[in-house]
């Protein structure tokens, strides 16, 4: 009976063991390319069967990916990345994306919808960020919002080192809503909530501070930032406050640029939970139709292509 007990035990193992391979083993999509691609690091001409962690590497052209559920994406020539079900791990070079979303350098990028949105990796652990069309959105590995771009934008972002502190630096004009003081960032668009550094409703500040852990933030606010030095940078005209209201009403997107063009401001670079974010460039529709290569996005929507 014993005996009996082991064979019955073995022959279960090997059955989960095989449900278990055959799981791992599904199919996740296609590649396809008119050149030669490697997966795994094993070259193959034309499609290839894509599975759940499978790396994908271009060459001189370009491969684009179409996952089961819909989604789509495509890796320009030169590119390296790991592929999921859900999302692709960027290692090297530009990727482009549908209904999609990616990871690079510790970055997650969201689209929303049927967004479609191009993440370059760059020299220097630069990541640029482009909306294509639809709106995006970037967290840090801690889940944080660091970065929202509107239809239209793109973002050269740049991870603080593993280990380092996390300040963020921001500027824009400060509303008030329910009792709660609120910013978007002009470069950003990420939306906080200050707490400290005695800044008032109605004025443009640039500010220093640390996101409060675990605070909940007023909406639409997506972290609570405990100010620790502000400048008072003049005041913000009727047109931009209610700009700056509506951005952050609509979570950081086009009336906070509004709101940055009203009263003259060049927006530059902002620091947002240790992820430093500096303007790029603007994606015109002319780019967002035209070619796809391994040059940086923003060299793309600069050369019109």
């Amino acid at each position: 009976m014993i005996r009996f007990s082991q064979k019955v035990v073995l022959v279960a193992s090997l059955i989960a063991a095989a449900s278990l391979l055959g799981a791992a083993t599904q199919s996740i999509g296609v590649a396809m390319s008119d050149g030669s691609i490697l997966i795994n690091d094993a070259k193959t001409a034309g499609n290839a069967t894509i599975f759940a962690g499978s790396t994908l590497q271009t060459q001189k052209g370009m491969s684009q990916v179409r996952m089961k559920d819909g989604a789509q994406f495509s890796l320009a020539s030169e590119s390296r990345a790991k592929i999921f079900a859900d999302h692709v791990d960027m290692e090297k070079g530009t990727a482009r994306f549908t209904g999609f979303s990616a990871t690079a350098n510790g970055l997650s990028i969201r689209a929303d919808g049927a967004t479609t949105a191009s993440v370059s990796m760059l020299a220097d652990k630069n990541i640029e960020v482009a909306a294509l069309t639809g709106n995006v959105h970037v967290f840090n590995a801690a889940g944080i919002n660091v970065a929202n771009l509107a239809p239209g934008r793109a973002l050269n972002l740049r991870p603080q080192d593993a280990g380092a502190a996390a300040p963020s630096q921001m500027a824009g004009c400060v509303s008030s809503s329910s009792g709660a003081l609120l910013l978007t960032d002009e470069t950003s668009k990420v939306t906080v909530q200050l707490r400290g550094g005695n800044v008032k409703a109605g004025r443009r500040v640039q500010i220093t501070g640390t996101t409060v852990a675990n605070a909940t933030a007023a909406k639409p606010a997506t972290q609570v930032i405990n100010v620790t030095t502000a400048k008072d940078l003049g005041g913000c005209n009727a047109a931009a406050a209610g700009a700056a209201a509506g951005g952050a009403a609509a979570g950081g997107a086009a009336a906070g640029a509004a709101a940055a063009g009203a009263v003259g401001i060049s927006t530059t670079a902002a620091v947002v939970a240790g992820v430093a974010a500096a303007t790029a460039a603007g994606v015109g529709g002319a780019a967002a139709a035209g070619s796809f290569s391994s040059t940086s996005t923003s060299q793309q929507l600069s050369a019109g292509h």
